[in-house]
């Protein structure tokens, strides 16, 4: 018989293998407004070229307002405040600062944004692809 922590280990195995099978064309296929479909719709339109979505994708799609360069960088101050310390987080906070020091208030303003956001950055997001995206975004307070 297995043990929980073999069972959890399994789920996470099987849930690996079926995210690494996602392509665009099936992220496509999910209905309208739903977390899924936007996410392919982002990758089409940005012409990323990635077969395989990461959680990067997903974070932009939720929490950026554009694909500047200030918003890349608004990304990490966010998730930051939202309580991810990676090493390429404050790296990019980091450079961020350095590359565009007069959009520091704005910076500052989506840290505290991601600050009043309630835990997300290690949510399974893949789970969520079949979820409307206004839902995912109120139920963590995602503004």
């Amino acid at each position: 018989m297995k043990t929980m922590k073999e069972k959890i280990e399994a789920v996470r195995i099987e849930f690996e293998r079926k995210r690494k099978n996602l392509t665009v064309a099936d992220l496509i296929t999910y209905p309208d407004g739903t977390l899924g479909r936007n996410l392919g719709n982002h990758l089409l339109i940005n012409s990323y070229g990635k077969v395989v979505p990461e959680k990067e994708d997903i974070y932009k799609l939720l929490i950026a307002h554009g694909n500047s360069l200030k918003q890349e960088i608004a990304v990490q101050f966010y998730l930051f405040g939202n309580g991810c310390t990676s090493l390429n987080i404050l790296f990019s906070m980091a450079v961020g600062l350095t590359m565009c020091p007069f959009y520091a208030g704005y910076f500052y303003a989506r840290y505290k944004e991601g600050k009043n956001a309630l835990r997300f950055y290690d949510v399974d997001h893949f789970g969520l692809l079949h979820l409307p995206v206004e839902r995912i975004k109120d139920a963590f307070l995602i503004r």
